[in-house]
């Protein structure tokens, strides 16, 4: 009986280690866009959904921000929309070149 205790909470310190790194992430991804707005001045908007439950950062405080997607869409010069591939793509580009450039 001792055995299947100690298995389980084995398995909840995993699961409470795995969503304290994902909490985290999630602060280090705020703390990042709150530094691109205040430092850099560039508009942020950042929405997490995490088992339904959103968490948004807006770097403006104003009713028109963030914009709807139709005003994105429409506006010029037509925005980036990226993917989980293009991210991995950018990624596996930039490990080749460094292992290219450490060759030489």
């Amino acid at each position: 009986m001792e055995a299947k205790n100690s298995k389980g909470s084995g398995e909840g310190i995993k699961r409470k280690r795995k969503s304290e790194g994902i909490n985290r992430r999630k602060d280090t991804l705020i703390k990042k866009a709150y530094e691109l707005g205040e430092f850099d001045g560039i508009d942020v908007a950042l929405i997490i959904c995490k088992h339904s439950r959103y968490t948004m950062y807006n770097s403006r405080n104003h009713a028109s921000w963030p914009p709807s997607m139709a005003e994105i869409q429409t506006a010029y010069p037509l925005p980036k929309n990226m993917l989980p591939e293009d991210i991995e793509k950018r990624i596996s580009k930039h490990t080749k070149e460094k292992k290219i450039a450490s060759e030489e």
